[in-house]
């Protein structure tokens, strides 16, 4: 990412590491859906978004539940789209990032507010 796409964006990002589930419902070779969870980590995260290194490519565009699970302990509940996912050096590992989703039953507000505080 560029300095310009830095300077577009509305909230700043701060770097993080932390663990994230994403719980994906996919279709099988069948034709039956199925619920599939990755395990990923974050590389910078705000209100409104984060970036997140993932072992899988997922279609941009997708709707998702992620929980986040902070090294204090804390996890958060949240709806998310894939925006962008761009491919690394390391074979079979992407950088994709996403835009988080005020939703029911999601921790959209305590989420906000714990990443103020970072």
């Amino acid at each position: 990412m560029n300095d310009n796409e830095d300077n577009k964006r509305l909230v700043k990002r701060k770097a993080k590491r932390e663990d994230v589930l994403i719980e994906l419902t996919m279709q099988n070779a069948n034709g039956e859906y199925v619920d599939k969870i990755i395990s990923c980590e974050t590389v910078d995260l705000s209100k409104l978004g984060m970036k997140l290194y993932v072992s899988e490519r997922i279609a941009e565009g997708t709707v998702m539940d992620l929980c986040v699970r902070f090294s204090t302990g804390e996890e958060f509940f949240l709806t998310a789209e894939l925006r962008w996912i761009k491919p690394l050096v390391d074979e079979g590992w992407y950088f994709a990032g996403f835009e988080i989703y005020e939703g029911e039953n999601t921790d959209y507000e305590k989420w906000g507010d714990s990443v103020k505080g970072l």
